[in-house]
């Protein structure tokens, strides 16, 4: 089991540090400085710009790769991630029937043996699994961003603070839902995210959106917003059908349980469904909004936002 990480790792790597060090060198950087640009130890910076790395002439380590990153890290913010990106790129690329994959099947002759395509499926797309994890993270950052552009989203926060998840089709786990880590709180009037999507980051909503999941198939989102009753008939305004709980629960289970019996009781079911969980002592009401993604969903509760902002204008004195 010799997968071309091993080799990236072994022979990929060193090489694009040591030209990116011998490219901050050129720009005048002394040894300290760019071991700690690079975040790796002086004595390797040494070593690398000793050349015995470097001159190792192979073709898994781009010239112009190490220039590029040597730009980037000069350049000063937020270059670690543009950095990291550059240098996946690029691997990537070479991975794709290239030097990477070239090495790596001669590294390991029983995989030029069996044909292997094996990244080319993984990088190209044809992983379906891959590919709509990748989609997901895409539409919750794209969704973060219009909560957090959204003027009256303080107006809906509970006290336990929002959070909004969404998975693919094939999700059957909290480990297949994508959360907020540390849900989405309020910063100077403000919604705020304080880190990007990543699965397996809720653990409450994400058992909601499954129960959802499992009563309305296509349902591929949820988020969880206070459940006053300003906030309820807006929904409802807005098109949601709003299931509304009798007794208050704060256990998914609990909720799912008794919600799936009172959806089941009744003959139509929801294009938007919404599920109310009324407040009681220590527990506050909560309005769960489901919908088909997660972008689309920060979209109509941003409308719901504005709604609760223009009434609250229309009944100022």
């Amino acid at each position: 089991m010799r997968p071309p990480c091993e080799l990236v790792l072994r022979e990929f790597l060193p090489v694009i540090r040591a030209r990116t060090a011998v490219a901050l060198r050129q720009r005048g950087l002394s040894q300290s400085e760019i071991a700690e640009r690079l975040d790796i130890t002086q004595a390797a910076v040494s070593k690398y710009l000793s050349h015995r790395v470097a001159a190792k002439e192979t073709d898994l380590g781009d010239k112009a790769l190490g220039e590029k990153l040597a730009d980037i890290i000069i350049s000063g913010s937020s270059s670690s991630d543009q950095a990291v990106k550059a240098v996946c790129t690029a691997c990537m690329y070479l991975r794709l029937g290239s030097t990477i994959c070239a090495r790596h099947k001669q590294t390991v002759p029983k995989l030029k043996e069996t044909d292997c395509h094996v990244c080319s499926e993984l990088l190209g797309g044809r992983e379906q699994g891959l590919s709509s994890r990748a989609q997901v993270l895409t539409d919750m950052e794209a969704a973060l961003s219009v909560i957090q552009q959204t003027d009256g989203f303080a107006l809906v926060m509970p006290q336990v603070r929002a959070n909004l998840v969404a998975c693919d089709s094939g999700a059957t786990s909290e480990a297949d839902i994508a959360g907020v880590p540390g849900r989405i709180t309020v910063v100077d009037g403000h919604a705020a995210a304080y880190g990007g999507p990543q699965f397996g980051a809720s653990r409450h909503t994400a058992r909601v959106l499954l129960w959802a999941k499992g009563l309305w198939p296509e349902t591929r989102s949820c988020l969880c917003i206070s459940g006053r009753g300003d906030i309820v008939n807006a929904a409802e305004e807005m098109g949601f059908t709003v299931y509304k709980m009798r007794e208050p629960a704060s256990n998914a289970e609990t909720i799912a349980e008794s919600a799936t019996q009172m959806v089941k009781s009744m003959r139509k079911r929801a294009a938007l469904p919404a599920l109310h969980v009324p407040g009681g002592i220590g527990v506050e009401p909560i309005l769960y909004l489901f919908d088909k993604g997660a972008l689309t969903l920060a979209a109509r509760c941003s409308r719901i936002c504005e709604a609760i902002q223009g009434d609250a204008a229309s009944r100022a004195p």
